[in-house]
């Protein structure tokens, strides 16, 4: 039997972060470096699945500790006797060092940037060491660790990135086919749960990709020559994700219309898909493939309307350009995955991937969190310089800066389930702190020792899902212990650690609660009303905008709040685990769908609205279609004031009665304009128009059936 099978992936990932412990600490102390524990945290926390993913965790870690100690020595030197201006322009850099962690590719090094600046910077304020010192000894240990481990990752048990890749490439490839084929059959209608979680799925997966695809082309040449096409699938499977969706909203009005018959290349049209979604596969998988390029035949104007209104046309011209941008997209990632897996040399030079444009957008959600960290630093500071007979003030500044750093990207954790761990762990290492290490003698035993511990804390918090445990358990039992070469043990000590924490929690819990109101229920109705202000904001900007000409501020104004209606409905579902129990979670996760829909078929509708600015017949129409936007806008204005969607009720009646005005306002106008002709295009983009006008009425009809059946009372009720 081959002696790999008998240990699972979970033991030798915990065999390898505890060996590499182990060694660092062994380096560390034999070199009688101060505070090797420092070393100990870098392998604790640059431990991932792959060498590739841990490799890049550290080198991040590395050149944030580099920026750190630069930026902590400038701020020392700066302003040695102001404590004020001192702690300004520290907490400055903070501020601005978290903001970019939320909204960069790497958000690790601009986190070590900044707790780093704020350990190097204070420890050096208030110990008698030069700051040069303490700069240099925790770049050195902090290189230890990153190399212990990274030799270690490399050499025991090694698990590629590109494997990885490969493996995450065949199953989202499979759940792309599965999504389309249950979409096919309607699954959401019958079975929404499993369908929604096929689509967490696929969006988890895509997440992977993305990242795995960047780590990858470190370590395989082969990776590295197509990395290019790997991050533009990547772009490709989001878009598809979403056009997917969108094409499901449509289904069961379209279905009503007879679309096998009403599009004659239908049929064929499916075959064509899930063979390509097939091949995708199975390439992805390694198995052999006879490439021939995809059909492309289709004749997606070959649209038989007989007999249909103006608004059941613009709902089959709705229909058959998602089936269009679906059709696009198989096609440009099955001719991608076959250059990838070298079915064919090159892309047709007539196939071009659009590359995603940078939006540039402030993300208010990362502002927020990086000015808890702000505050939470000089409630500490504060604390510090007033209330000096505080246990371990100093070491409460830094964490306290480190703590609220590292969770700014996290405001759905509660402060009670962070006290709950960060309690327990404390005591786990105390114990071990102050029971076992007086009675070990020699660096064998207390190997040992830290083997055992760090190997049970890795093997037990394995799981994605025990990611936070994982951290506050290695990181407690590493400052805890502090081990070091001057080993003494102090009751007190372990007992001022966990007042320290305990202190931190209380600063945190107040900073979060007082004043960014992280209650999950202030934050779903904040979410909702944020939603319909931008939804509003848009159709106000189409109907204000007579000329595709828009100033700066426009134009970033329009991007902010496209993102924040393509964003918000993932956020909210985000807050959900932290919602109450007492309320009835299915309801709310419903009306979150409901949103969804309702965010594509604005978005859609805004493209629709580009696609046609300055077409003759879309300006014949621009009165009319204002109007129109205009009851959209009011409507959302409304539900600005009142979510829970009592003041749609007339709305949706209005609908009922301006639909028909809509169509006989479209029969007019194409009577008159058809003495001078109109292009098919044109006219098919109005049908989108109006269908996209008419799926936003039908989405608030929806949001309005749904409302009724939450508990909105509930999450209105102030309580602490």
């Amino acid at each position: 039997m081959n002696k790999d099978m008998l240990l699972s992936t979970r033991a030798k990932d915990a065999i390898k972060v505890a060996l590499a412990m182990v060694i660092a600490y062994a380096i560390a102390l034999s070199m009688g470096w101060d505070r090797p524990y420092w070393a100990g945290l870098a392998v604790a926390f640059i431990s991932l699945e792959t060498s590739g993913q841990s490799f890049n965790k550290g080198a991040q870690r590395l050149g944030g500790t580099l920026l750190a100690a630069v930026a902590a020595l400038l701020i020392l030197s700066l302003y040695p006797q102001q404590r004020w201006m001192f702690m300004v322009v520290l907490s400055s850099y903070v501020l601005f060092c978290t903001y970019m962690k939320s909204t960069t590719r790497n958000s690790y090094f601009w986190n070590v940037a900044a707790f780093v600046t704020i350990i190097v910077a204070v420890d050096s304020a208030s110990s008698t060491e030069p700051a040069f010192y303490t700069a240099m000894l925790r770049i050195e240990e902090t290189a230890l660790g990153v190399i212990t481990y990274s030799v270690v990752s490399a050499v025991l048990w090694p698990q590629t990135s590109a494997r990885a890749l490969y493996n995450t490439a065949s199953q989202l490839s499979n759940a792309a086919l599965n999504l389309f084929q249950e979409t096919l059959r309607d699954e959401f209608s019958s079975n929404p749960k499993n369908y929604l979680k096929q689509q967490g799925n696929l969006a988890a997966l895509q997440a992977r990709l993305d990242e795995l695809a960047n780590i990858a082309q470190v370590e395989s040449y082969e990776i590295w020559e197509v990395h290019e096409l790997w991050k533009d699938s990547a772009q490709l499977w989001i878009k598809y994700e979403r056009t997917i969706e969108a094409w499901r909203q449509n289904i069961n009005e379209v279905n009503l219309l007879e679309v096998e018959t009403r599009l004659p290349w239908f049929k064929q049209y499916q075959e064509e898909i899930i063979e390509r979604l097939t091949n995708i596969a199975r390439m992805s998988s390694g198995k052999r493939v006879k490439y021939k390029s995809p059909f492309r035949g289709f004749q997606p104007n070959e649209i038989d309307t007989t007999g249909l209104s103006h608004l059941e046309k613009a709902t089959l011209s709705l229909y058959v350009r998602q089936l269009i941008n679906i059709e696009r997209i198989t096609y440009e990632l099955h001719e991608i995955y076959a250059v990838i897996f070298g079915f064919r040399q090159n892309l047709e030079p007539q196939l071009k991937i659009e590359k995603p444009t940078p939006k540039h957008i402030i993300n208010t959600g990362a502002l927020k969190g990086a000015f808890r960290a702000f505050l939470c630093l000089w409630i500490a500071y504060i604390a510090y310089i007033f209330a000096p007979n505080l246990p371990n003030s100093s070491v409460l500044l830094i964490l306290a800066g480190v703590y609220s750093v590292s969770l700014s990207t996290n405001p759905y954790v509660k402060p009670s389930s962070l006290l709950a761990i960060g309690v327990i762990s404390t005591i786990f290492a105390a114990c071990i702190y102050l029971l076992i290490m007086p009675h070990l003698h020699s660096f064998w035993a207390l190997g040992t020792l830290i083997f055992i511990a760090v190997f049970s804390i890795a093997y037990l918090f394995h799981s994605p899902e025990a990611g936070l445990a994982r951290m506050f358990g290695l990181a407690n039992f590493v400052m805890t212990t502090g081990i070091s070469n001057n080993q003494s043990y102090s009751f007190s000590f372990a007992v001022n650690q966990l007042l320290v924490f305990l202190l931190i929690m209380g600063i945190f819990t107040c900073v979060s609660t007082f004043t960014f109101k992280l209650r999950p229920e202030i934050q779903y109705l904040s979410l909702l009303r944020r939603f319909f202000t931008s939804a509003g904001y848009l159709l106000a900007d189409q109907n204000s905008s007579s000329t595709p000409q828009r100033s700066a501020i426009q134009r970033y104004l329009r991007r902010h709040h496209i993102n924040e209606i393509e964003s918000i409905p993932h956020i909210m579902r985000a807050w959900m685990p932290g919602i109450s129990p007492t309320i009835e979670k299915h309801e709310l996760i419903k009306t979150i769908v409901v949103l969804q829909a309702l965010s594509i078929r604005l978005s859609v509708l805004m493209g629709e609205f580009k696609d046609a600015e300055n077409a003759p017949f879309y300006e014949a129409l621009r009165h009319n279609i204002s109007g129109w936007n205009t009851q959209l806008m009011n409507d959302f204005e409304s539900l600005v004031q009142e979510p829970s969607g009592e003041t749609l009720r007339a709305a949706v009646r209005q609908c009922q009665i301006k639909l028909p005005e809509m169509e006989d306002t479209i029969s007019t106008v194409l009577d008159e304009q058809s003495k001078d002709g109109i292009e098919l295009e044109e006219r098919l983009n109005i049908y989108r128009i109006l269908g996209g006008i008419r799926s936003v009425y039908q989405a608030l009809e929806n949001y309005e059936e749904q409302s009724q059946k939450v508990d909105w009372s509930y999450l209105k009720e102030a309580r602490f």
